[in-house]
């Protein structure tokens, strides 16, 4: 052989030799999907002769918008999991898990990890190993990967290291990832005085700390390691209670079913904090004993007696006759005024609208009381957040147009032939009319409104429904008022040709209102889902064009013409009434995205966000509100659109926070009523440095934009 021969021959051993080398110095095996890459990876470079631990970790890397599940993995979905095959003498100890995110899907959530992470387990060495061997370590992986579906996959990886005589070196690769995924694992730490107390309609937990925080409980989310104790879609919003803090959520399967609850009398799990300034977020394992729990402590609205929660509920209904979204339905009242009040008891009228104002308003508190019951977030207008009501209601408000424009009649024997129901004289008329008027004030929110609404569903459902009875009468009460003084209404114009045009010209505000619902629809549903709606619109205006020329046909005595053209609105209102449902968007994002594109830049509201910003010191502008109600449009139309405005939030450095809840969101309806409210508007303004934050009234302008944030005295 030649020397030259030799040279190569040793530089292709040496390159061998490094390889394996690099190979038993813990060089990861790695797996690939489409959604996830799992590497089998090690803290260190070998294992130690003399024994103790190594640190083995699955490494995560999983595609945008796909998410893996921690222990628990919430409403639905797996752990993920890992069947070790090892040498004789070493044995694997669980998976350390970091604390999880809590991932949203649709009226579900999930706890678990987007992005990438890192489960790490501590695998026991025997002593006496031989320098210079090897060591393979062999898993079998197995997650679930979601989005809007879920696939399970799994991969077989190994990992040979090297015995190595002392401590060995750290892997240099992977020191990063495994010091950030340290930082993620709870602490096992008795910073926490925890007690629960359960029943069968709702889970206290109660977190007394220990430890130093400058915002104790602001931000704070607890996982549980047990499925079925507390509902995880319910967004968690901490409520100050002597001294610690407490969450009051809908209690899981478990908790609500009395036999089960006896059995549990420690619940455990992790408690996140939200970060500080400058620090990363803190988690804590927390052991929570059943016990008793200090009591929630009352809020403003509680405070009122009965008698001034009543007064204010009136004093709210008579206020709503001002807002916009009643405009409309008091035209049409005041026709009815007019034809009413040549009638030999014009005050039938009045208290036929005054009973169908007031049954509307009790049907909607029993229908509140009922979801609330059932542990859902429901509160005022909260009829709107369904895209199937959302689109009845256009369609009654088209049906109304269409009315009023002349082409067809609503006739009944009780009230005689061609007597609508919306705006013809008479009982059945204003019965009707009332019923349409609080339709179409749900939307609004008007002064005095919130308190009387947070302090009607902290009583029992008598109190309840008498709140709701009373904000009825006062939407009711001008109209009564004026039915019943005969001089007001010698005031009105006669009847005449007139009204006949002025009752056309009245069903232009019904158009306008249906267009505004179905814009509302287009905030909730899908694009496919809102061209359906608008289908239907079109077949049910066909529909009402063929009852109309039916009873014209009928009235001229063409009886077979007349059943041709009822069975044309029998299809046109059937495919109208079909088409619906609908795919609804999983969270609303158009509207919040309008917003975004305004004078003042904003993000969308949630819990942990709004802690980071009050840590970081900064003032906060909190604007809860949706599409669908009219009040917020007009706020962020005359106080939240001016050039000024936005220059001072500016100049402030505020942080703006817009929460929409134009489609239910537990997050939102947990700080509603943290404060006091069931409805939107609620806009709440975060001082700088902390402190307790200042409720705007539920009306803005400008003058008062500019002294909440410090521009004017």
């Amino acid at each position: 052989m030649t020397a030259k021969f030799m040279r190569n021959l040793a530089v292709l051993l040496a390159l061998i030799v490094a390889l394996t080398s690099a190979r038993l110095a813990g060089a990861a095996d790695s797996a690939k999907t489409p959604r996830v890459e799992a590497t089998l990876v090690s803290q260190v470079q070998g294992v130690p002769a003399q024994g103790g631990t190594v640190a083995l970790a699955l490494h995560l890397r999983i595609a945008p918008h796909w998410h893996t599940y921690w222990r628990n993995p919430g409403d639905s979905g797996e752990a993920t999991q890992i069947a070790w095959t090892l040498p004789q003498g070493f044995g694997a100890g669980e998976i350390v898990w970091p604390h999880p995110q809590r991932l949203p899907f649709g009226q579900l959530a999930n706890y678990g990890y987007s992005d990438e992470v890192l489960l790490r387990v501590d695998i026991a060495v025997p002593a006496g190993l031989k320098p210079g061997d090897s060591v393979t370590f062999k898993g079998a992986m197995s997650w679930l990967v979601c989005k809007d579906i879920c696939i399970p996959e799994q991969a077989t990886l190994d990992l040979a290291l090297p015995v190595v005589d002392g401590a060995p070196a750290v892997n240099e690769t992977w020191r990063q990832a495994f010091e950030d995924a340290a930082r993620l694992v709870p602490v096992k730490s008795n910073s926490f005085d925890a007690k629960f107390a359960a029943n069968d309609a709702e889970v206290t937990l109660y977190f007394f700390p220990t430890l130093n925080r400058i915002e104790r409980g602001v931000g704070a989310q607890f996982f549980p390691y047990e499925k079925g104790l507390i509902k995880s879609s319910t967004a968690q919003v901490s409520q100050p209670r002597d001294g610690g803090f407490a969450f009051t959520l809908p209690p899981g399967w478990k908790l609500r079913d009395a036999e089960k609850r006896k059995t549990i009398d420690r619940i455990e799990g992790v408690l996140v904090l939200a970060p500080l300034a400058g620090n990363s977020s803190q988690s804590f394992e927390v052991a929570l004993h059943r016990g008793p729990v200090p009591a929630a402590p009352m809020l403003p609205a509680n405070d009122l007696p009965l008698a001034q929660a009543i007064l204010f509920a009136v004093l709210g209904g008579l206020i709503l006759n001002l807002m916009p979204c009643v405009f409309p339905i008091l035209s049409m009242k005041a026709l009815a005024l007019v034809k009413a009040g040549h009638a030999e008891r014009p005050w039938m009228d009045g208290l036929a609208y005054l009973f169908g104002v007031v049954t509307t308003f009790t049907g909607l508190a029993v229908a509140l009381l009922a979801f609330r019951a059932a542990g859902e977030d429901a509160g005022w207008g909260f009829q709107l957040q369904s895209p199937l009501v959302v689109a009845a209601l256009a369609y009654v408000l088209v049906a109304v147009g269409l009315n009023l424009s002349g082409v067809f009649q609503v006739a009944g024997s009780v009230q005689g032939a061609g007597q609508s129901l919306a705006n013809q004289p008479g009982v059945i008329g204003s019965f009707f009319t009332g019923i349409l008027a609080v339709v179409v004030a749900a939307p609004c929110t008007a002064p005095f409104m919130g308190a009387a609404m947070s302090f009607a569903f902290t009583q029992g459902p008598v109190i309840t429904i008498v709140i709701f009875i009373a904000l009825g009468f006062g939407l009711a009460l001008p109209w009564v008022v004026f039915s019943f003084s005969p001089p007001l209404i010698r005031l009105l114009p006669k009847p005449g040709a007139w009204m006949e045009r002025f009752k056309q010209f009245l069903a232009f505000p019904m158009y306008a209102a249906a267009a505004w619902l179905v814009w509302v629809l287009s905030q909730q549903v899908t694009p496919e889902g809102l061209f359906r709606v608008l289908i239907g619109t079109v077949m049910l205006g066909l529909g009402a064009w063929a009852l109309g020329m039916a009873q014209e046909r009928k009235a001229m005595g063409h009886s077979r013409l007349g059943s041709l053209f009822l069975l044309l609105l029998g299809a046109g209102a059937s495919i109208a009434l079909l088409l619906p449902p609908f795919a609804q968007r999983a969270a609303t994002t158009g509207f919040v995205e309008a917003a975004k594109e305004g004078s003042i830049p904003s993000e969308p509201y949630t819990a942990v966000r709004l802690a980071e910003l009050r840590a970081q010191g900064r003032p906060i502008f909190v604007n809860l509100t949706a599409a669908w109600c009219v009040s917020c449009l007009y706020n962020e139309q005359v106080a939240l659109s001016s050039t000024l405005v936005a220059d001072v939030f500016k100049s402030t450095g505020t942080a703006y926070l817009v929460g929409d809840w134009t489609n239910r969101n537990p997050e939102i309806s947990a700080l509603l009523k943290q404060y006091g409210r069931e409805g939107v508007p609620l806009y709440l303004y975060f001082p700088a440095g902390g402190g307790e934050p200042q409720i705007l009234p539920q009306l803005l302008n400008q003058g008062i934009m500019l002294e909440t944030l410090g521009m004017t005295k």
